[in-house]
């Protein structure tokens, strides 16, 4: 107990000494509540972020009205890779329907929340919080709690969640990042040049820089991906293989990596790093024993300096056995190479050019959909790089304070560019129209390569795929149909199936639909757990695939309509 709660409680203990001689039976009944209330909060603090919770507006609605999903349109509906969303509405209610959806599902999760510069930059409760605001920070702290909270059941045990933030809020998100996702999940912290000139109005330094919190739920699953995201690096791997991955050939002759002086890329000084390697004379065999017609292979260099090389020889025969080994001719004399993969030592500076806010994302974003749509949206190279090392190539990326979709975006990209099959998930609420005019039209321009007024942004259009979902609130007092409370969900969970999906809640509309459907392509219906389900072979013929609608998609919500259940 600090010296500041040792002085509550003796000034509490002196004040209940007076309250003692009261008449006033109220007034102690009222003091003995304050003194169980204060302790108790006294007791329970510990070294961390200590903020006042409070109710937001949104969770309100979420408790006394249900919060469903809506479809709107869908841009290139017939693209087979997967499925790819923007979730309109608080990001709140978007996060608490996910997590009926996909629990421990998302692999990445990236966000950009408010950066809360007291610049009325965003919202609590309806109204912007300013400077003057003496709980800007409770506030924002409390706000970002509760999302993150729920963000944690989405992640996979291997997942990583990353958190662009600057100096405002840094040390507050820090403390409760190490709180929900705890200390020893936190992977680092990388500082973005994001504008290499600074601000030139500040008073003391012109901030030029912002940083990127990296934590995984699971830091012993946890890995990056290996790759390269350095221009000087990634340029060296200028080979691809015949499963996709980038390498480049690496001499396996030891270099001199010695210190003081020795030369350990010398025979003389790694003996045991000396040894023959018998290559067949179409080079398409390499053995470390001889066999017949092989041509032995000692590291000399072309001064004829005996070397030494890369690796011990057993280490030799396992790489070998991994088909990393090759051998080539040139000049008459033969080489022994390795195959080195894509890789390098993610730094915590990022610096690089392609990292400028202005240049790679405001203009990038401009060239979308027009200028002065958006405030501050983030390079395009930085969430390409966020995504290359922190998600897999099949990977699922969240990103709930999506803006101006730059994420979707990268990930769009990052696909035709490696071959990828990711897929997002973007959450955004309409302010100023955002959602409509910013987030979904860029992310259709980027897919179909056409802008809003019909203009020609590129005339390679992406096969991927985007659907526009809304959140909607329905009474809980009111009818409620199960269709319309579930069909939004059952879209989004079955998203990685590339099947149409029908749900059903009356056993009439099912049956008319099986005996309407004339054609033999596979799908999925969804049933209300009390209709009954025709013969198997009846399903075969028609090549349905029956499912129950999941009951926890409605069953917190306490309907008591018997209609709906």
């Amino acid at each position: 107990m600090d010296y500041k709660t040792e002085q509550i409680k003796k000034k509490i203990n002196e004040l209940e000494s007076d309250i003692e001689n009261s008449d006033n039976a109220l007034l102690k009944s009222t003091f003995y509540d304050l003194k169980n209330l204060i302790t108790s909060k006294l007791d329970n603090v510990k070294y961390g972020l200590v903020f006042e919770e409070s109710k937001e507006n949104i969770e309100i609605d979420c408790e006394t009205m249900i919060p469903y999903l809506e479809k709107q349109i869908e841009v290139n509906a017939k693209s087979k890779n997967g499925k790819n969303f923007l979730i309109e509405g608080d990001n709140y209610a978007s996060l608490k329907l996910l997590e009926k959806t996909h629990k421990e599902k998302i692999d990445l999760i990236y966000i950009d929340p408010p950066y809360n510069t007291g610049a009325k930059d965003w919202k609590y409760n309806n109204d912007y919080v300013d400077s003057e605001d003496t709980f800007r920070h409770s506030k924002w702290t409390s706000m970002m709690s509760k999302r993150l909270r729920i963000a944690k059941k989405l992640l996979k045990n291997e997942g990583i969640i990353v958190c662009s933030i600057d100096h405002n809020e840094l040390f507050h998100v820090g403390m409760l990042m190490d709180d929900i996702f705890g200390e020893e999940n936190r992977i680092g912290i990388v500082s973005v040049v994001h504008k290499p000139e600074g601000r030139n109005q500040e008073k003391f330094f012109g901030t030029s820089n912002e940083f990127a919190l990296f934590y995984s739920k699971n830091k012993n699953l946890a890995h990056f991906q290996k790759v390269s995201i350095s221009e000087d690096v990634s340029s060296t791997f200028d080979k691809i293989d015949i499963d996709g991955r980038r390498y480049r050939n690496n001499d396996f002759m030891r270099k001199n990596r010695g210190t003081g002086g020795v030369d350990t890329s010398l025979r003389i000084n790694k003996p045991n790093f000396r040894y023959p390697i018998y290559v067949s004379n179409d080079l398409k065999r390499l053995s470390a024993e001889y066999f017949e017609d092989s041509i032995e292979i000692y590291p000399i260099s072309n001064s004829g300096v005996e070397k030494a090389r890369r690796t011990l020889k057993k280490e030799f025969i396992e790489r070998n056995n991994k088909g990393l080994m090759f051998a080539e001719r040139n000049n008459n004399k033969i080489y022994i190479y390795e195959k080195y993969y894509e890789d390098e030592v993610i730094k915590t500076h990022w610096i690089g050019k392609k990292y400028n806010a202005v240049v790679y994302g405001t203009n990038v974003l401009s060239n979308l959909i027009g200028q002065g749509v958006f405030n501050f949206p983030k390079s395009l190279y930085l969430m390409k790089d966020i995504i290359k090392i922190a998600s897999p190539k099949n990977g699922l990326i969240l990103d709930f304070f999506a803006g101006s979709g730059t994420t979707g975006h990268a990930v769009i990209e990052l696909n035709k560019e490696d071959g990828g099959t990711r897929n997002f998930i973007l959450c955004t609420n309409n302010e100023n129209n955002i959602c409509e005019e910013v987030t979904f039209q860029r992310l259709k321009t980027v897919i179909t390569g056409k802008r809003k007024d019909g203009t020609v942004y590129r005339n390679n259009p992406r096969d991927d795929n985007l659907s526009y979902l809304k959140v909607k609130f329905l009474n809980k007092e009111s009818k409620i149909d199960i269709e319309q409370l579930c069909n939004g969900l059952i879209f989004l969970e079955s998203s990685t199936e590339n099947l149409p999906t029908y749900v059903f809640s009356k056993e009439e509309d099912f049956y008319k639909f099986i005996n309407n459907k004339t054609d033999f392509n596979t799908c999925n219906v969804y049933l209300a757990n009390d209709i009954l389900i025709p013969s198997y072979n009846k399903l075969k013929n028609h090549r349905i695939n029956i499912r129950e609608i999941p009951d926890y998609f409605y069953k917190e919500e306490e309907i008591i309509n018997d209609e709906t259940i």
